[in-house]
């Protein structure tokens, strides 16, 4: 697939097929498992409990990462797929599979609990890929502006090179402009945007990237 690393192909792949797929299912069994896989905030609530929604205490656990397998809409998918692919070789290569799948595991997970803290209690279910797309983002500051040969920054070091504070303000700015005007501006449905968890991802991504990124050789 347009000779992308074989991480993001079956991350396509995935993000693709399951998408395609949901459009074949009642709407009846679509709803059934967006109440399993989407990540609600409310399922959290002592007053709600686990157990109101299906999947039950499990579904409270795997919708951490399983929400960023659903997507409200054909444009929604094809945006974190095409996102995912333009900022994920670099890292990829970085990073080799493992990591990297390490890394979009943890992103989902930090985007759905900054989601959790500051939309606490809400119903409206949360879904979508854009939290990993934004880790991978994050993860790609912290090396993509420094010399190969130059040992990797540290997350405030890496703050020092002007590309990379620019680009952390363009994010700033095209998620403003995601929350008051939603998608439409960047070709999506014009649908809410869950700025949570850019942040939560790009918080993983960014700061957690020292825990991943795989010891670099030191030359003589």
């Amino acid at each position: 697939m347009f000779d992308l690393p074989q991480p993001l192909v079956v991350i396509a792949a995935v993000l693709l097929g399951i998408h395609l797929a949901r459009d074949f299912l009642p709407i009846d069994l679509d709803n059934q498992i967006l109440g399993v896989f989407a990540f609600f905030p409310d399922r959290y609530l002592a007053e709600v409990g686990p157990g109101a929604y299906p999947g039950g205490m499990g579904a409270a656990v795997w919708s951490f990462l399983s929400h960023a397998a659903l997507h409200g809409s054909w444009m929604h998918v094809l945006l974190n797929t095409v996102m995912l692919a333009a900022v994920g070789r670099p890292v990829v290569q970085r990073l080799g599979a493992g990591r990297f799948f390490v890394l979009a595991a943890a992103a989902a997970a930090s985007g759905a609990a900054v989601h959790l803290v500051v939309d606490w209690g809400s119903e409206v279910p949360m879904i979508g890929a854009s939290g990993v797309v934004f880790g991978v983002i994050g993860a790609l500051l912290r090396f993509a502006f420094v010399p190969w040969w130059q040992p990797r920054p540290s997350a405030l070091g890496a703050l020092k090179v002007a590309r990379v504070r620019n680009f952390i303000v363009a994010l700033v700015l095209m998620n403003v402009i995601l929350v008051v005007f939603g998608s439409e501006p960047f070709g999506g449905d014009g649908g809410g945007v869950a700025w949570t968890a850019h942040l939560g991802g790009f918080l993983a991504g960014y700061l957690g990237f020292d825990l991943i990124d795989p010891p670099r050789p030191v030359g003589n």
